[in-house]
């Protein structure tokens, strides 16, 4: 490595790290008050979780904040060359713009290949340790899972709503009974939902997990005719069951390329069978089981559960949000490569405007590019080659955009 790119790079180098360091920090602070504000301040859980959600979040906010920092490092490495006149000199050696690219090029085609480790491996993981460390939190004291501002609670067999909390006491709780598949239904001998002015929480049974809660001014919805609503009732006792969540949610991005691949095969094989002809067999096996084979109705009734877990979860959209997610974030890791090859001509062009114009033409560029990734995602709700396709097109569009750049600041700077 010749002397005039480790002068260029450690100046990328260093100029990155603070980008990336307060951007992640930024990062962090609005996703501890967006998941833990509810749970410290109004659920009372402990502020150990505070430190357990930091180190979990940190790898999940760098898939956002290098790519950031590092196109803030080369606008203000490259605009400094170019306000000193140092790029003229250089040029004036004979090196050409893209020679004096190569480092912020090399330097983020690194970095793209750190993002698509993070992005494939390590933000995943991170992602299901939030979720799950906010569950866990939740579900040791049950309290914690009434979150209070209009946000939706689903337990076992009801959904809740409550629209304030002061410790153990609620205010305007709606409660609304599930079907076996999550939706509404009609229950409590007829009745859709309950409202209730108040409510107190109770005790926790944890051998049970059942928790006690005592409505007051409660009144009971009618399901038909004109949703008559039965009288007042001043005061009733109502108990939840709180069940341990067993099974990780089928959403992509808490899974890693290799546990996707993993999924998918096992759906490949659940795909064809039949969820009642499992129950059927699963029926009977647990009325002829035999002294001698007593596992025969455990392995069935799993075998039933396995089948319609991934019937209810793998739906058509979530298949395929399944089978693109991997180029997803292939293309998204590209960001990094991507601003090295814009950020330079940008550069060169704020030093014959003003540093401030260039600094924010590059911002809304990123900004531009990072929102044509999210409308692309979109691409995969529809079947076929399109979404591998689209998924694609910001990186070829800013790269064809960088190639034009740079034509145009051959004779800058």
């Amino acid at each position: 490595m010749k002397t005039l790119d480790r002068y260029i790079l450690r100046q990328l180098i260093a100029v990155t790290f603070l980008g990336v360091m307060s951007l992640t920090l930024l990062m962090l602070l609005g996703q501890l008050f967006k998941e833990l504000h509810s749970l410290l301040v109004e659920s009372g859980a402990p502020p150990s979780i505070v430190f357990d959600f930091i180190v979990q979040v940190i790898p999940f906010s760098l898939t956002f904040s290098v790519p950031w920092g590092f196109l803030t490092a080369v606008l203000l490495v490259y605009g400094r060359l170019a306000a000193d006149n140092e790029l003229t000199s250089m040029r004036m050696a004979g090196l050409s713009l893209w020679r004096l690219s190569m480092p912020a090029i090399g330097m983020g085609l690194a970095l793209s290949l750190l993002c698509y480790y993070i992005n494939i491996e390590v933000a995943p993981k991170g992602k299901n340790a939030m979720s799950e460390l906010v569950m866990k939190a939740a579900m040791d004291n049950p309290r914690n899972l009434l979150i209070a501002g209009g946000g939706e609670t689903k337990l076992d067999g009801v959904r809740l709503y409550v629209d304030g909390r002061d410790g153990d006491l609620l205010k305007g709780v709606a409660i609304y009974p599930l079907d076996d598949e999550g939706a509404s239904r009609t229950g409590m001998s007829g009745f859709s939902s309950l409202h209730a002015r108040s409510a107190l929480v109770g005790e926790f049974d944890i051998r049970t997990r059942m928790l006690s809660l005592v409505l007051y001014n409660v009144t009971i919805v009618h399901n038909q005719d004109d949703a008559v609503n039965m009288p007042m009732i001043e005061e009733m006792p109502l108990q939840v069951h709180i069940p341990i969540r067993t099974r990780r949610k089928m959403k992509p991005n808490r899974f890693t390329n290799a546990e996707i691949a993993a999924e998918l095969d096992h759906w490949e094989i659940v795909r064809d069978v039949e969820p009642t002809a499992i129950a059927e067999y699963s029926k009977s096996a647990e009325l002829s089981a035999a002294p001698a084979f007593p596992c025969a109705a455990n392995l069935w009734n799993a075998a039933k559960s396995d089948t319609e877990f991934y019937h209810a979860e793998m739906s058509k959209k979530n298949e395929r949000a399944f089978r693109t997610e991997g180029v997803q974030r292939a293309s998204f890791a590209c960001a990094c490569l991507v601003f090295s090859l814009i950020g330079v001509p940008l550069a060169i062009t704020a030093r014959r405007k003003d540093t401030s114009t260039g600094f924010a033409l590059g911002i809304i560029v990123a900004a531009v590019y990072f929102v044509a990734l999210v409308f692309c995602e979109l691409s995969r709700k529809s079947g076929g080659i399109t979404p591998y396709i689209v998924l694609w097109l910001p990186n070829v569009i800013c790269a064809g955009y960088a190639i034009w750049q740079h034509a145009k600041a051959k004779y800058r700077g």
